[in-house]
């Protein structure tokens, strides 16, 4: 993947300039200029061969009943399935999901009770796995446009949003609610 392959090379030219504290590539805590050169590499290539999809939700909407992480990342996780049910036509074999570790040993299981059995409609192969994002060169990646979703959303500021690369989608889970419940 072109996307991956600029990353890794700009990983490899802040190694050579003395910059390693700016590495690995984390939008929260990398300094502007950093997340500047980041962006720029992703959108060095016409052919970045990189689609993002993202699923958010404001989880003031959630009703209380989803409140508990463990319920909360089981929502997450059975949109995310759905939605693989219906894009897998065009995606390799094995499906491989990657999720970040910072979930618990119960948050994880959660989660995998919720994708499995989507999953195992789908007919391929599939892994999932939990290991840090920022040690991915695609969790980077993603990590990028999740930061630059949340600051379009947040703060109101879209400006990384519309600097990254335009394959990305994206689908609020809870966008006909209207009840605020914190």
């Amino acid at each position: 993947m072109a996307c991956a392959q600029k990353l890794s090379e700009l990983k490899y030219e802040f190694l050579g300039r003395g910059l390693s504290d700016q590495i690995p590539f984390h939008a929260t805590e990398n300094s502007v200029g950093t997340r500047k050169r980041v962006i720029q590499s992703l959108c060095s290539t016409s052919d970045h061969g990189c689609t993002v999809h993202s699923i958010y939700c404001d989880k003031h909407l959630a009703h209380p009943s989803l409140h508990t992480p463990e319920r909360f990342y089981s929502l997450i996780g059975g949109a995310l399935a759905k939605y693989l049910l219906k894009a897998v036509n065009p995606m390799a074999d094995p499906i491989i999901l990657m999720f970040d570790s910072a979930l618990s040993a119960k948050q994880r299981n959660a989660f995998i009770k919720a994708v499995k059995p989507t999953l195992n409609l789908i007919g391929r192969a599939h892994h999932i796995m939990f290991k840090p994002v920022k040690e991915d060169v695609n969790g980077q990646i993603a990590d990028y446009y999740a930061w630059s979703l949340f600051r379009s959303l947040e703060a109101k500021d879209d400006s990384w949003l519309k600097s990254l690369p335009h394959n990305h989608t994206t689908f609020d889970m809870f966008q006909r609610g209207h009840t605020r419940y914190w």
